[in-house]
């Protein structure tokens, strides 16, 4: 089993919380044991304890199999762009942070720092931040500094039919992420983040349909937790886009964000269940 979250940004007690739900033997008991944590980026910013994440990563990374996407906020950082929404607070814990912390972050040979994306191909899966597009083929030759916006880590699924830039990243559509994919890949799940809210999305022989809010949500309760979970089960027939919601809300209190995200994935068969601690 996988375990996967996304835009911690920088809240400890979420990340504690989403580590304690999955290790509690009841939870394990239901679901298995996980032997993979994927961190989909974003767990700079907002947030006021980056140095207590940024700590509590490097340690899992000594235990579990840790693969960590660069997120649009981790970026900004390290590339000191300067992105609104931090409050004093939390810009005052992050320019403490030492070097040594900043570890955890490893540069390229390009100088860059870390991945926009793994591709899994053992078990068809494909983990980013924003989006699966190749930024070279949607940067327009006039972009200029704008170009980083068209990155992975800025790309955002589009709420309309049709895809635009704004000075939020480029908006896709699902087709279009589904079409990058499918030339590394059969049946496979994209998973990402960076919106903050959760979604499903199947492509099923070119028909592509939104399951989200048609999958029923079934609460739980494991000790003092209380879940709401969708479940999907990846058919061999289709291919999948699900996005993860916020997993770290303590930034984003002020707009109205107060719950946390995760989610699992389970083989045999082959299934992504999302998590809200309600």
């Amino acid at each position: 089993m996988d375990l996967v979250f996304s835009d911690i940004h920088a809240d400890i007690n979420a990340l504690d919380t989403i580590l304690n739900i999955a290790n509690m033997s009841e939870f394990k008991k239901k679901y298995g044991e996980y032997s993979r944590i994927i961190n989909l980026g974003d767990i700079l910013e907002r947030g006021t304890h980056p140095s207590e994440v940024l700590k509590k990563l490097a340690l899992l990374e000594k235990t579990y199999s840790l693969t960590s996407i660069m997120g649009n906020h981790d970026e900004a950082f390290l590339y000191k762009r300067r992105v609104s929404g931090s409050t004093l607070e939390s810009f005052a814990a992050h320019q403490s942070l030492t070097e040594n912390e900043l570890g955890f972050f490893k540069q390229n040979d390009d100088e860059t720092f870390g991945h926009q994306q793994f591709i899994d191909k053992k078990n068809s899966l494909v983990f980013v931040h924003g989006g699966t597009l190749d930024p070279q083929k949607i940067t327009p030759p006039n972009a200029g500094q704008e170009s980083w916006l068209y990155q992975r880590t800025w790309q955002r699924l589009s709420e309309e039919d049709f895809e635009y830039f704004s000075y939020s990243g480029y908006h896709y559509a699902a087709s279009s992420a589904f079409n990058e994919s499918r030339k590394n890949l059969d049946n496979f799940v994209i998973l990402c983040g960076h919106q903050h809210l959760e979604t499903a999305i199947e492509q099923d022989n070119e028909s592509i349909n939104e399951i989200y809010n048609s999958t029923k949500t079934e609460n739980e309760k494991f000790g003092e937790f209380s879940l709401g979970k969708k479940e999907f089960e990846i058919k061999k027939t289709s291919n999948y886009l699900i996005r993860l919601g916020l997993g770290g809300p303590e930034g984003y209190y002020d707009n109205g964000f107060g719950q946390i995200h995760f989610g699992i994935i389970q083989y045999n068969p082959k299934k992504v269940i999302l998590f809200t601690v309600t």
